[in-house]
């Protein structure tokens, strides 16, 4: 720490003041001395700040979280429209890697059919709290209603889901990781004996 001329003359000048009131007070030299140890101290240059801390993981969650349901609204038009567009270019500004792969293989499949989604699918994404957010990465945990869509053929409108056996609702997991300045579901994972 760096102390100016002045500076050390106002702490000579504040110790002898203690001092002399220290012995009309009676009190012992060494608390005296200690007395003006921490008022010098205290009159100091501040130390260094702490560092700031990281970026905190309410801004990243929610701007995943975001980009998660984005995920969803375009899965699903492309589910209702699947032979409208290549939707392989609007899917990826939202989703890399095995979330892309199976995404788009899913609406192919419809296309080949031809198939489409009627209805609507329905979730409830939340942070995953057995996996803590960094700030590139963020587990998301879902509970996915599909009870409100149906799959049916577009020539017929004949129902093709198999509405006995399949779970309606169930829990679903998503890694959706920071790509620069950008979020992306980049794994996806039913789990269709998880009901929710």
């Amino acid at each position: 720490m760096r102390t100016s001329a002045n500076d050390s003359r106002t702490a000579a000048e504040r110790l002898r003041a203690v001092l002399v009131s220290s012995r009309a007070r009676a009190i012992p030299p060494a608390t005296a001395a200690a007395l003006c140890v921490a008022m010098a101290a205290g009159c100091s240059e501040p130390s260094a700040p702490a560092p700031s801390p990281s970026p905190t993981a309410a801004p990243s969650t929610a701007d995943a979280l975001a980009v998660y349901s984005e995920f969803w609204r375009l899965s699903g038009l492309a589910a209702q429209t699947p032979g409208s567009q290549d939707w392989s270019v609007p899917l990826a500004t939202v989703a890399r890697g095995q979330a892309l792969n199976d995404l788009v293989l899913e609406i192919r499949n419809y296309q080949s059919l031809p198939a489409h989604l009627e209805g609507q699918v329905q979730i409830r994404p939340v942070v995953d709290p057995s996996v803590p957010p960094t700030a590139d990465s963020v587990a998301v945990l879902d509970c996915v209603d599909i009870s409100g869509s149906k799959l049916v053929a577009d020539d017929d409108g004949r129902l093709l889901d198999d509405q006995a056996n399949q779970a309606t609702r169930y829990r679903y997991r998503a890694v959706v990781a920071r790509e620069g300045s950008r979020w992306l579901v980049e794994r996806t994972s039913p789990a269709l004996d998880e009901p929710c």
